[in-house]
């Protein structure tokens, strides 16, 4: 696994209502906890936003807005205190009772339908933006124009992506054991093949002396990687 592979993902080509699609983001619900990418969040904002929440928070390839739902009121107990949250995806699948959820917290979300890049090009500025297994769908060519937009409009990007090791690739094999259906089991693979180690997403990051980076392996299956403005 010496270089990335990028093949398509059932589940992207899935319309939102299709039940097998439903049955893959249920499955990507419980592996975000069994994968440690709760607590990895939980951890991160609290360390990074102890006394409030960023003002404007971007999830890109937000899917079904699970896990900001189940972190957000975690890390931020008092509320949102009106921060704006944008959701982007192409297909985002929200249901309308987390929305709900998020905005009795006192968050503003919106949903917005758009290619990341093609969002990027045209957004304005926001606090901070992140992304969860989201960047491994993309080839480097644009992830390296996407974070050159992204750059332009926050302070602060943060991502959690797939590690490229051989025990994401182990893991894998455990995932019939867990009752993942035909969607998951397929995309899982394909997402630790084209996931990142290394420092390969800091070498994709513009280099601007303004700009600081760090990336690292997180728990067994995850590679983090994060980038903020030291200006």
């Amino acid at each position: 696994m010496n270089s990335r592979r990028l093949s398509p993902e059932i589940l992207d080509s899935l319309p939102p209502s299709d039940p097998r699609a439903l049955a893959s983001r249920r499955d990507l619900q419980r592996l975000h906890s069994i994968l440690g990418q709760e607590k990895l969040w939980l951890r991160w904002f609290r360390q990074k936003y102890p006394d409030r929440p960023p003002s404007s928070l971007v999830d890109l390839g937000s899917g079904d807005g699970h896990l900001l739902s189940r972190v957000l009121p975690l890390a931020f107990p008092s509320g949102g205190g009106g921060s704006r949250l944008f959701f982007v995806d192409t297909q985002p699948s929200i249901p309308d009772s987390t929305l709900d959820l998020l905005r009795r917290q006192n968050w503003l979300p919106t949903t917005i339908f758009s290619e990341a890049l093609e969002w990027a090009q045209q957004a304005t500025s926001a606090e901070l933006i992140l992304s969860n297994l989201f960047l491994h769908h993309l080839p480097n060519t644009k992830l390296q124009e996407l974070f050159r937009h992204l750059a332009r409009i926050a302070p602060v990007f943060v991502a959690a992506e797939p590690a490229r090791n051989l025990s994401a690739r182990i893991g894998c094999r455990f995932l019939p054991i867990l009752g993942c259906n035909s969607v998951t089991l397929h995309d899982a693979r394909v997402s630790v093949e084209s996931g990142f180690r290394g420092t390969e997403l800091s070498a994709l990051w513009p280099k601007l002396p303004q700009w600081r980076t760090e990336e690292h392996r997180s728990g067994l299956f995850n590679h983090f990687f994060s980038a903020d403005t030291q200006l």
